[in-house]
């Protein structure tokens, strides 16, 4: 009956099969934002060994948590809960030349190279794809996802479902509370991947994927602030789109007419219709924190000694009545 699934989802299961003998090989601390780029807004701290980033709660905006190495921070237990071992080794051919590559990045040739842009790419759909936003999404997206399918097969598929009863039972069904017990069983398999967390991760490598295709097409832009330095949220990589004096967020990357991400208090890349340098005034440095503020979900990270403390304290005071708009000065 599996037969009758849509083609997405019995690549779905069949990827699944392929990573059930390691179902268990898990990485439990998954950095969400790759540490070497948490790296990037670490400095050293007096009396400490080491680099270290500064954590600002937004759940308690008064209260300045301890200074922490980039290790310790930026990471979910289990954010992928099955398999995710393999997922790691994915991340990591997307990570392991980051030192080099933000080298570039400071001495002004990282667009000279085709590998060098390529692996930035590659690092903005890496946090856009592995990211608190993607598994919302796929959590909201599910239950409706699951409910067209069953929908589906007693209505249009209504035949094809009868004939895979058929098939297997050696019965005809005709009716509706009939078929809609064997829809169930039939989609029980991907139920059960949802709810063990398999389907979220051969979801979110096919999206990498996909994103990386999506991506390709798109010029890189560094951007460099006049004034002022740039912070990074727990949700980095944001979607973005202008419509006239509006700036909404956290759309599909088709969707957006770019696509930004903090990489050091002195560079954001962003996708742009051509690559360049680009030196942003100081409104666009405060816009583009804000962006980060907003579509956080728990920790800003700021260099340790950076003035961005009261602006951080007014966008977090502001944020709730905010929505999902900016209005451009």
């Amino acid at each position: 009956m599996a037969e009758q699934l849509p083609p997405s989802g019995r690549d779905d299961l069949k990827r699944i099969a392929q990573l059930a003998p390691e179902a268990d090989a898990r990485v439990h601390r998954q950095h969400l934002i790759s540490k070497v780029l948490l790296a990037q807004f670490a400095t050293p701290i007096r009396h400490t060994a080491g680099l270290h980033v500064q954590p600002h709660d937004l759940r308690n905006p008064q209260r300045l948590p301890k200074a922490r190495t980039p290790r310790g921070v930026g990471w979910i237990e289990d954010f992928v809960p099955y398999a995710s071992a393999s997922l790691e080794q994915i991340w990591n051919q997307a990570e392991q030349h980051l030192p080099e590559v933000f080298a570039a990045v400071a001495a002004g040739t990282a667009l000279d190279d085709p590998s060098t842009t390529s692996r930035l790419r590659d690092l903005i759909a890496l946090h856009w794809v592995r990211s608190q936003h993607f598994r919302d999404l796929h959590q909201r997206l599910f239950p409706v996802v699951y409910q067209e399918r069953q929908r589906h097969l007693l209505n249009e598929g209504r035949a094809l479902l009868q004939a895979a009863v058929l098939e297997q039972t050696g019965l005809f069904i005709d009716g509706r509370e009939g078929l809609a017990l064997h829809a169930e069983r039939l989609l029980e398999p991907m139920a059960t991947a949802y709810k063990t967390g398999a389907l979220f991760r051969v979801r979110i490598e096919a999206s990498f994927a996909r994103a990386r295709g999506l991506l390709d097409s798109h010029c890189v832009q560094i951007l460099t602030p006049q004034h002022g330095e740039f912070l990074i949220g727990d949700t980095p990589a944001v979607t973005v789109r202008r419509d006239g004096p509006l700036i909404s967020h956290s759309m599909a990357i088709g969707d957006s007419h770019s696509v930004v991400l903090p990489i050091g208090p002195r560079y954001v890349l962003s996708t742009g219709p051509h690559p360049a340098y680009l030196p942003v005034p100081p409104a666009q440095v405060d816009e583009l924190n804000t962006l980060q503020i907003r579509t956080a979900r728990r920790y800003l990270y700021t260099r340790p000694g950076s003035p961005l403390r009261p602006f951080i304290a007014r966008q977090i005071h502001e944020r709730e009545g905010t929505g999902g708009r900016l209005t451009s000065g």
